[in-house]
C-alpha cells in the first residue's frame, strides 16, 4: 500500500501547493505595474482588430497618467493581467457594475484614440493611434461624418 494515498501525503502535497502558489502570486505582485491590466484588457476585447505591437503599452501609460486616482487599485488588478487577456467576468456582471465601467472606459477611450470610427469601424484595415483622446485639449475631428 506504498502507491496509496494517504491522508498525511495528501495534507503534504497541499501544503507544498499552497506555498508554490503563495510565492508565484506574490511574485506577480511584486512586478505587476499599472499599466499591465489596461493591456490585458485592451488585447481580450479587441482581439478582432489588427493593431501594432506596442500601442496597447503606449496608449496605456497614457491613460494611467489621466487616471493617477486609480494607479494603486489597477496594479493590484495587474497581479492577473494575464488571465484578464484571456477571459473577464465582463458579460457575468449586471449593468452598472464598477468593473464593466471601467472596461468600457478603457475601451472606449481607446477606440477614440485611434482612427478606428474616422475609417467607418472596419475591421479589415489596420488600427492607427493618433494620441490620447482629450475632448479638452485635442479638438473634434468628426467621428460620425463621412
Amino acid at each position: 500500500m506504498s502507491g496509496s494515498l494517504t491522508r498525511r501525503k495528501w495534507l503534504i502535497f497541499s501544503g507544498v501547493g499552497l506555498i508554490a502558489a503563495s510565492s508565484a502570486l506574490f511574485a506577480s505582485w511584486r512586478t505587476a505595474k499599472e499599466t499591465d491590466i489596461v493591456v490585458a484588457l485592451l488585447r481580450n476585447r479587441l482581439r478582432p482588430l489588427r493593431i501594432a505591437p506596442g500601442v496597447f503599452e503606449q496608449f496605456s501609460v497614457e491613460y494611467i497618467q489621466t487616471r493617477k486616482d486609480y494607479a494603486s487599485r489597477l496594479r493590484l488588478l495587474g497581479t492577473f493581467a494575464e488571465l484578464f487577456s484571456l477571459v473577464t467576468p465582463y458579460q457575468l456582471l449586471p449593468m452598472g457594475h464598477s468593473w464593466r465601467r471601467m472596461e468600457n472606459n478603457i475601451v472606449s477611450a481607446f477606440l477614440l484614440s485611434t482612427d478606428f470610427f474616422q475609417n467607418g469601424a472596419r475591421t479589415d484595415i489596420p488600427v492607427n493611434y493618433l494620441g490620447f483622446y482629450d475632448p479638452y485639449r485635442r479638438p473634434c475631428v468628426r467621428f460620425f461624418t463621412s
